[in-house]
């Protein structure tokens, strides 16, 4: 399966004042979120001309469920609920890997975090959106437009676990920050879309535009894979 968010962790990241800062603690952990570069060598591409090349998502607040153990030696769990002052709006693409926004938590070993993204239309604008072309087979080159309405719909939130591996805890602490940093890996949503599919859906003012209203079958297929690769576990070695 290919998932929507795959998630290279504990590389130290440098602070940045411009950018938003959500909770409390010592730890800092810079989030950040691009494109992935799809596609499997010697596999069969079933839309060879699709290209995905810039997009958002737009997050209401993010939630933090924690487990560990404190100083004494008793174990903890612990929920966060963490809202910035406006909606945040991530614009990424493929080429760009800096952290966009920091999350704040206490030091201490960690047996788990899991961070839930929240994420919501706003401004009469979707919770994703994808920006890119489709070279048809003869040739001829359109705008592609995906777009998300998930009218701050759960099934769109993207859920990311991270534990140690064998139950082994992690420790943090504000020494060496860590960066979460998030790949979409938007060509894989397309996974089950046909070329033949793309070939003859229709045309929005010259765009092929594909949303709940426009090229609905097109839009079900993707939803359906997003749906089911919000979930990720990523693991300390």
């Amino acid at each position: 399966m290919v998932f929507a968010l795959s998630g290279a962790l504990f590389a130290s990241c440098s602070e940045d004042s411009d950018l938003d800062i959500i909770g409390e603690g010592d730890v800092r952990i810079g989030m950040g979120v691009k494109l992935k570069n799809s596609g499997v060598a010697g596999a069969r591409i079933l839309n060879a001309g699709l290209v995905v090349q810039s997009g958002f998502i737009q997050i209401k607040k993010i939630e933090l469920e924690t487990e560990g153990v404190d100083e004494n030696g008793n174990k903890f769990e612990k929920e966060f609920e963490l809202k910035f002052k406006e909606i945040k709006k991530i614009d990424f693409n493929r080429f760009d890997s800096e952290v966009d926004f920091f999350i704040n938590i206490p030091s201490g070993n960690y047996e788990e975090i899991e961070f839930k993204i929240d994420l919501i239309d706003n401004r009469k604008e979707p919770s994703i959106q994808l920006d890119g072309t489709y070279t048809y087979q003869d040739g001829r080159t359109v705008p592609m437009r995906f777009q998300v309405f998930g009218d701050d719909d759960d099934d769109f939130d993207f859920e990311v676990e991270l534990e140690a591996d064998d139950d082994d805890l992690f420790f943090l602490n504000g020494v060496n920050n860590p960066l979460a940093l998030f790949q979409i890996d938007a060509k894989g949503w397309f996974t089950k879309v046909g070329s033949f599919e793309l070939e003859t859906a229709d045309l929005t003012d010259g765009v092929l535009l594909i949303n709940k209203d426009k090229n609905k079958s097109i839009y079900r297929k993707v939803e359906t894979r997003i749906k089911d690769s919000t979930d990720i576990e990523l693991k300390l070695n």
